[in-house]
């Protein structure tokens, strides 16, 4: 007998979010961010659960602008008696860029990511490079950047170093007083594997619920032409969560 499955969505106000994803800062200098979770529990035929966790925190001038970031997604399931994880996944990064002219600035960046179920025990990424503010006003700020990057990467089978090259654009959009919208895609060609080629992309929409509470909507994809034999070419993750936002 069928027993009808059961989805049970529970908040946490602690921490979750994709690279980047978080509202525009203001540039007075103070610190900035917010901490936020959600899970998910599911019975019947397949028993599973999932929990998703992660912090930003920013300092912005009219000069400069540093972020830091972190998300962290995991999930198991128990079929006919074997359980088995469905996700384990950790990134965290940093961002630094700073105004060289009123439309010109430039940035440097670390990220860090491991991902289980693509065999990645750990990828570093640093990157530095320009770019320009296309738009830059109270309610939107649009850049276009590029650069160079450098990528360790450690899979289960085979270590990967390569240079790379890194294309993108970037955009915050104060919606209204209690909702603003930030995307960001980038690209790295491969140039020491020519033809090989990462793309990330990354999308967050938060409103707030109270002054200090808020729901955030996060969408996530990365595509690497070239993983690990078996493992799928592109990775999307699709999370709601409850923060606590943290500075005045």
């Amino acid at each position: 007998m069928h027993h009808a499955q059961r989805l049970v969505p529970i908040a946490f106000l602690l921490v979750a979010g994709p690279v980047w994803a978080q509202p525009p800062l203001e540039p007075d200098g103070k610190w900035r961010g917010s901490i936020s979770a959600g899970a998910s529990l599911a019975s019947g035929n397949t028993d599973a659960t999932s929990l998703n966790i992660g912090a930003n925190a920013g300092r912005a001038t009219a000069m400069d602008r540093l972020n830091f970031n972190l998300t962290g997604l995991y999930g198991t399931k128990d079929e006919d008696g074997e359980r088995s994880e469905t996700a384990k996944l950790l990134r965290m990064g940093g961002k630094y860029d700073r105004d060289i002219t009123d439309r010109m600035f430039g940035f440097g960046s670390l990220d860090l990511e491991h991902d289980k179920l693509q065999e990645l025990n750990l990828r570093g990424v640093a990157a530095a490079g320009l770019g320009r503010h296309i738009i830059k006003n109270d309610r939107t700020v649009f850049d276009l950047f590029s650069g160079l990057a450098y990528n360790h990467e450690r899979f289960t089978e085979e270590t990967r170093n390569s240079a790379e090259l890194l294309l993108g654009e970037e955009s915050n959009h104060k919606i209204s007083d209690t909702t603003s919208l930030h995307q960001r895609l980038a690209i790295y060609p491969n140039l020491t594997d020519s033809g090989e080629y990462r793309i990330q992309f990354d999308a967050g929409l938060t409103t707030s619920i109270t002054r200090k509470i808020e729901l955030k909507i996060t969408l996530s994809n990365r595509y690497m032409s070239n993983p690990q034999p078996g493992v799928k070419k592109s990775d999307t993750l699709l999370l709601t969560n409850i923060g606590y936002r943290f500075g005045d």
